[in-house]
């Protein structure tokens, strides 16, 4: 054999080594698990040995990683206590205000005293850091609304960093990816609709990013009790602006056009599975008539502790069409509501859980009712189907507007479900407006047709940064200047200085030449 076929050999197996990952997912919310576990097991099947750390914050989370080798860290006494105050499936989503500072900046602190206390326990694990940090992994990749991970990934040093969101970037995350929030059209995670040309629009926009800054920003990097460490969290924006990449779980496609940076990549719909065959019991109820709307409000917000107002609305209006097949995801089908709904509505089915994705891709299903949460709006997009969008809240506004905006369906306040005729006229337009299904199976062909699937885009550039490290050509100088620096303030002050200065002489010249000619007025 030839020298050049060994090197060629050589290199092909050096290509084709497999990387050392490490993907650090605190078990806070099922949507981020399953995000972040669909990375990590993306990460698996490309050949590659990943190992996720879970911080159990709260326990009654699945994982959502099923392939990946896995570290836990027990939830900590401190963290329980707090749990057993702040679960959210026992707060009022109906009632909660996302604009009401007295109530949301509590609860946004609450939340982060949540990831502070269990970050504690992490840093504090006998062995952990010393364990991580002697693997050696070429990627860490984490999701930055916990900052934990940028102060784990600061201390056991690995290759490279890959930042993600597990949403669109919030306030907090976009400053540490370096993204600019364009207040005047870019819609804050809590506004589904920005009129761009309206003053009181364009003034609510930005009072929701300071509260929403305020909230979380302040909260995730100050309110630490890790003296040790607390260097770390106030500087957490400084380690993560050195990422080689910032992964987004956001589709272009369907996204309002903010300004991006080269180093951020969307992977928009990498959590939609391949879609199964229905069982018997589904395929025959989606056979029962023409037209079938699937009802889910998503893992957080309990279809059964709904206000009993509402919920007999929905009744009333799943009545007034008994030529359409309604499934609604009802987490407690034993209760006294459920048992009277099914016995006194034939055209009603209601379910416990339902497989989502499975039923958004049979042609059969003809328009989905949604909470607006990410993964709900793009299985929406994905499969081509229109939907009634009822933010309850988070981001759950701005993903219900983006679809509005789409043409895909209308976005409907939660308050206006106490009002029955409001939510009849609004299934009425969903079922009859053949714009929404026209736009609905366009972008879902469009989406299709992409060049490059999300996982392509998350495995090469994991691959990339293994390979290569953090690359300093991708980070923008942003992170080096101050607020002067960055929005030109000393440029403009001195312009103004000069302008003054030169209006100022203008205005004494012309006052000298006023005086001037008014004395020899009266010299003549």
């Amino acid at each position: 054999m030839r020298l050049s076929h060994c090197v060629l050999i050589l290199q092909l197996f050096v290509l084709s080594e497999p990387y050392k990952i490490l993907v650090y997912s605190p078990s806070y919310a099922q949507s981020i698990n399953n995000f972040i576990g669909n990375l990590a097991d993306s990460l698996v099947e490309a050949g590659h040995h990943v190992t996720s750390v879970i911080p159990i914050i709260n326990p009654s989370l699945r994982d959502g990683s099923h392939k990946s080798k896995k570290i836990y860290v027990n939830q900590t006494e401190e963290v329980k206590k707090i749990t057993d105050g702040l679960l959210i499936d026992e707060i009022d989503l109906f009632d909660f205000n996302d604009f009401n500072p007295l109530t949301y900046i509590p609860f946004g602190s609450a939340f982060c005293r949540w990831f502070n206390a269990q970050c504690k326990g992490v840093l504090d694990e006998p062995g952990l850091v010393e364990k991580l940090k002697n693997e050696k992994y070429d990627v860490m990749l984490l999701e930055t609304f916990d900052t934990c991970g940028i102060a784990l990934s600061h201390l056991i040093k690995p290759k490279s960093l890959i930042t993600t969101a597990g949403s669109i970037p919030l306030q907090m995350q976009g400053g540490e990816f370096g993204l600019d929030p364009a207040l005047s059209y870019n819609p804050n995670a809590m506004i589904s609709h920005l009129d761009i040309h309206s003053f009181s629009s364009r003034l609510w926009n930005i009072y929701a990013h300071f509260l929403f800054t305020f909230t979380w920003h302040t909260s995730r990097t100050e309110d630490f009790s890790l003296p040790k460490c607390s260097i770390l969290f106030k500087n957490s924006q400084e380690i993560a602006s050195h990422a080689a990449f910032s992964l987004i779980n956001s589709e272009p496609l369907i996204d309002f056009a903010a300004p991006t940076l080269n180093r951020v990549i969307c992977i928009g719909g990498i959590g939609a599975k391949e879609p199964k065959k229905l069982n018997k019991d589904l395929d025959s109820v989606l056979s029962l008539r023409n037209k079938t709307i699937l009802i889910s409000f998503g893992s957080i917000v309990v279809a059964n502790k709904l206000p009993d107002r509402v919920k007999e609305n929905f009744l009333k209006v799943i009545s007034r069409f008994p030529e359409v097949t309604f499934i609604w995801k009802y987490e407690k089908p034993e209760d006294d509501f459920a048992k009277a709904a099914f016995n006194s509505t034939p055209n009603l089915q209601i379910l416990s859980w339902t497989p989502q994705n499975d039923l958004l891709a049979d042609e059969r299903l003809t328009a989905f009712i949604t909470h607006g949460g990410m993964a709900s709006t793009q299985e929406t997009a994905l499969r081509g189907k229109p939907g009634l969008f009822i933010p309850f809240f988070f981001d759950q506004p701005r993903n219900s507007g983006m679809m509005e905006k789409n043409g895909l369906g209308k976005v409907f306040s939660k308050y206006d479900l106490l009002d029955e005729p409001k939510l009849y006229a609004a299934v009425k337009d969903l079922l009859e407006n053949e714009s929404y299904y026209q736009n609905a199976v366009r972008i879902a062909a469009m989406i299709r047709k992409k060049p490059f699937s999300a996982r392509d885009q998350l495995v090469k550039s994991v691959e990339f940064a293994a390979q290569f490290g953090s690359f300093s050509s991708l980070r923008p100088k942003i992170f080096d200047m101050n607020w002067i620096e960055l929005y030109n303030a000393d440029i403009f002050v001195v312009l103004l200085s000069m302008i003054t200065f030169l209006c100022f002489g203008l205005f004494k010249l012309s006052a000298i030449c006023v005086r001037g000619r008014i004395v020899k007025v009266k010299d003549d």
